[in-house]
């Protein structure tokens, strides 16, 4: 497992909210956050379903900027990350 995906891991194991998970990824690599890698990222090191990200994408525009209540965002995005909050740490 890298750096950044122990630090994503451990991130969203110490409860952070949807939004500050997002900041995150933001700031993290070369690459800016788009759909396409927040899908990338969901899928691929939170191990969290397409379907499941894809769903959350609903709430952001194509700049990943929210179009809704963050309260809303944060709480949905809470039931999808506390799943994920246990992965054993490689």
């Amino acid at each position: 497992m890298t750096d950044e995906v122990a630090a994503l891991r451990n991130l969203v194991a110490e409860g952070a909210t949807f939004l500050e998970v997002l900041e995150f990824l933001s700031r993290r690599g070369p690459r800016p956050l788009t759909p396409l890698e927040f899908l990338r990222v969901f899928q691929e090191e939170l191990g969290i379903s397409f379907i499941e990200s894809r769903n959350m994408l609903e709430y952001f525009d194509p700049d990943m900027k929210p179009m809704v209540d963050a309260a809303l965002i944060n709480e949905r995005g809470r039931l999808l990350l506390q799943r994920r909050a246990d992965w054993p740490m490689e």
